[in-house]
């Protein structure tokens, strides 16, 4: 999944083998290449031009950069120490073999390579203009968006400063995105090894204590909506901000089977209904920000959706509801990771949860 971040980038063999240290080539650290393959744009752009004098200035700043000193930088004393305590965060020792890299160990990375390619090993000889030009870097790599683009107007080559930093931000969502792989499966391992078990699915989800969409999406695309215990467990898993925009929408889907609206107005089951009302509302007013998950919803989705909508007015007497707007989406993104350790429906952990289901 995060090899994607390596899309498009063009590093040459030799460029590509130095920057991988010696005691940790492998699969995980070629995500850093991504970013680094903006670097050497940056570098081989700008080494590209007639043969001249180096400048007094650095070859990534502007000279009207330096010349228009950033009052929000500290001294160059400090600067240095926090590019010190930057560049130590190369090497990430807590994380785990096969872990991408953190946004902090690909700065790190970057800076480094610089810093090499100065020929600068101690950072107490780097001079003032160079001290300048890596913090901007620093900083820009780690700004929103809107500070970013300010900062990149002080190089040379705002484009590839920014492509740079949007390899960064790849990267960032790659480690986010196994560091959340990673807690479910160490959270499932502890269930499954814990007494007493949750009395059912809802109470194992909630036990958890961690994100599982992957967990989510099956048990709202496989979950019986005439078993209660069930219907809770998927109507809990949509309820969380935190779910899936293509899992809202499977379970948005999935009403008219059944008729699960009308015959819970039919019945009574006010408390299904109010649940089902907020998760279109919720939907609506964009609160469901995650998407990870592709989902391609049956061509006739939507329609049967609407007459569903439509029988339950009747039957309430009561302005129709409005159609959720994420229903009408195609959402493209990984196929979801299976969870064969969770039968639906007994509601609970069978089996130790198979580390290669979630990594």
């Amino acid at each position: 999944m995060y090899r994607l971040a390596l899309t498009g980038v063009a590093i040459g063999p030799a460029f590509l083998a130095a920057l991988l240290p010696a005691p940790a080539i492998g699969v995980p650290i070629a995500l850093a290449i991504g970013g680094m393959g903006s670097l050497y744009a940056l570098m081989t752009s700008l080494r590209g031009r007639k043969a001249r004098p180096r400048p007094a200035g650095p070859v990534l700043l502007r000279r009207a950069s330096l010349r228009r000193r950033d009052n929000t930088l500290p001294s160059t004393t400090d600067q240095r120490l926090a590019l010190a305590d930057a560049l130590a965060a190369a090497v990430d020792l807590r994380a785990e073999p096969e872990a991408p890299p953190t946004r902090e160990t690909a700065i790190a990375r970057i800076l480094g390579r610089i810093l090499d390619s100065w020929k600068v090993t101690d950072l107490a000889e780097l001079p003032p203009d160079l001290t300048i030009a890596l913090t901007q870097l620093e900083r820009l790599l780690k700004a929103d968006p809107g500070e970013a683009g300010r900062i990149a107007q002080m190089f040379q080559r705002p484009d590839v400063v920014l492509s740079l930093r949007d390899e960064i931000e790849k990267i960032a969502e790659a480690r986010a995105t196994y560091d959340r792989a990673f807690a479910a499966f160490q959270a499932t391992r502890l269930m499954y090894a814990a007494s007493p078990k949750p009395g059912n699915l809802t109470e194992a989800l909630q036990s958890l204590g961690t994100v599982d969409r992957d967990l989510w999406h099956r048990i709202v695309l496989e979950h019986d909506p005439t078993d209660p215990a069930q219907r809770s467990a998927a109507l809990w898993c949509v309820s969380q901000p935190e779910c899936d925009r293509a899992t809202v929408a499977a379970y948005l889907s999935s009403l008219p089977e059944e008729a699960q609206l009308q015959n819970a107005e039919i019945d009574g089951d006010l408390g299904f209904l109010g649940q089902v009302r907020r998760i279109i509302d919720n939907c609506n007013a964009g609160i469901y920000r995650k998407q990870e998950l592709a989902y391609s919803p049956d061509s006739g989705s939507a329609a049967a959706l609407a007459r569903e909508l439509d029988g339950l007015a009747v039957l309430n007497r009561e302005p129709r509801w409005p159609d959720p707007q994420c229903l009408f989406v195609l959402y493209e993104g990984r196929d979801p990771r299976p969870r064969p350790a969770w039968d639906i429906a007994l509601g609970r952990l069978v089996a130790a949860p198979n580390r290669a289901d979630y990594l």
